[in-house]
């Protein structure tokens, strides 16, 4: 049963307004991108911290909420803010987009590991991870069930400080293997693999293919080889999700 919610999630509405601008592209004529140009309006006016030019973490986390300044990772989807500068003509977008991928940058600067937590607080031009629970969950300072998404998402988009970001990232998982969750420092949070983790990491991997990341492209496939589970959302949405993206970025075939 449907339901109204007065409380959003920025990176589901974002991918919701990139959904259907891909519909107009396959279906034009059906309203799909007036769709689009409404939502896209809509995130910027309820879902932007004006100041730091970039994504909150919802509608609800407004100038009034100690939340306004959180940054959740698997937010900065540069390709997103691309496709909506081009359908709006908003220069705000390119300006979100490499606030955003700066703020990512300097997260990724902070380890050797070059991972990135699932939410993280900006203060002017400082960012700091969060600590655990100051946001969502105890794994909130950690690669967790929002970063998990980060190199898919960066690996969308030719923009060189995304590259930056997710090189570090392979080079990371190609040295120390891959399973669901790290601390920052690179300690593994569990000891087994989940297609959450594994399949945007076959995402980015596949994209800078013959780069030195091969391997990973072998080590992560295993997610096409069993049936999407259902019982388990994200892991299902994420193996599809990387099974289309691979094969735009790349022209693969699966």
């Amino acid at each position: 049963m449907w339901r109204d919610s007065p409380v959003s999630a920025s990176d589901g509405d974002i991918m919701i307004a990139q959904a259907l601008l891909y519909a107009d592209r396959v279906w034009p004529g059906h309203g799909y991108k007036s769709q689009a140009v409404n939502l896209i309006n809509d995130i910027k006016k309820l879902e932007i911290n004006q100041k730091a030019k970039m994504v909150t973490v919802g509608n609800w986390a407004n100038k009034d909420s100690r939340f306004y300044n959180v940054l959740r990772t698997s937010d900065v989807m540069p390709k997103a803010f691309e496709e909506f500068y081009q359908v709006t003509g908003d220069q705000d977008w390119l300006t979100i987009k490499r606030k955003m991928l700066n703020y990512l940058q300097k997260l990724s600067k902070k380890y050797n590991t070059g991972l990135v937590p699932d939410f993280a607080w900006i203060s002017n031009n400082y960012v700091r991870p969060a600590q655990a629970n100051e946001v969502a969950t105890n794994d909130d300072g950690h690669y967790s069930a929002n970063a998990c998404r980060v190199p898919m998402l960066l690996a969308e988009s030719n923009d060189k400080e995304a590259a930056q970001v997710v090189k570090k990232m392979l080079k990371f998982f190609k040295k120390k293997g891959t399973s669901a969750g790290f601390t920052l420092k690179g300690e593994k949070l569990h000891h087994y693999q989940s297609a959450s983790f594994s399949a945007p990491i076959f995402v980015a991997a596949s994209k800078y293919r013959n780069q030195g990341y091969d391997t990973l492209i072998e080590q992560e496939k295993y997610i096409f080889s069993r049936p999407l589970p259902k019982d388990n959302y994200y892991d299902a949405t994420l193996t599809v999700l990387a099974a289309l993206n691979t094969n735009e970025l790349t022209g693969l075939e699966k």
